[in-house]
């Protein structure tokens, strides 16, 4: 198997000697360091994340949240053992594809709303509007081939509805987008 923390290690440890003359095995470590704080605070971000939209998930499916889930030892404990679950049995390599599809969705809503922000202002966006309906346009073909060729034979239903829920965000997302942009261009023509 392979050991992506090792590689990039051993390749800032490369990289520092080659460019500083820093020992490989000193470079290594500052490597590994560098890992290491990275994963901490993304762990930290996550963690408060997840504890606030717990919060407000109980909030919407209890009429009355039960006084336990509101405490926020309770879902940042939550967060942390679903956490080590996922860590344990690998469910980043089942993820993994679906989370490259979110963070291109966020990027396109980025530039959508800088789109929106652009037309309100009176000023051109086809150079923020052509790359967002790309991103919109390929995230959508990938999260199809994930679906089509990938989920449904393996029967993976949690993935499948992760899958289909991001299809439906990306073309409200996409609905919402053209109705805004028809919107200000019929307040513009008044």
């Amino acid at each position: 198997g392979s050991n992506p923390v090792l590689a990039f290690a051993l390749a800032a440890g490369g990289l520092l000697h080659n460019s500083l003359g820093i020992p490989i095995a000193l470079g290594a470590i500052c490597g590994i360091l560098l890992i290491e704080g990275f994963v901490i605070t993304t762990l930290d971000a996550a963690v408060r994340l997840n504890r606030y939209l717990f919060e407000e998930f109980w909030n919407l499916i209890f009429p009355t949240v039960p006084k336990i889930m509101t405490r926020f030892w309770f879902n940042s404990g939550l967060s942390v053992v679903i956490m080590f679950l996922m860590a344990y049995f690998n469910a980043f390599k089942l993820i993994w594809p679906l989370f490259g599809s979110t963070n291109q969705l966020l990027a396109a809503l980025a530039l959508i709303a800088v789109s929106v922000w652009l037309n309100l202002r009176g000023n051109r966006s086809w150079f923020t509007l052509i790359p967002a309906m790309f991103m919109v346009a390929t995230t959508l073909a990938s999260l199809s081939i994930l679906l089509v060729g990938t989920y449904l034979p393996a029967k993976n239903f949690a993935l499948i509805i992760a899958d289909i829920l991001l299809i439906v965000l990306s073309l409200g997302v996409i609905g919402l987008s053209i109705k805004t942009l028809r919107g200000l261009r019929k307040a513009a023509r008044i």
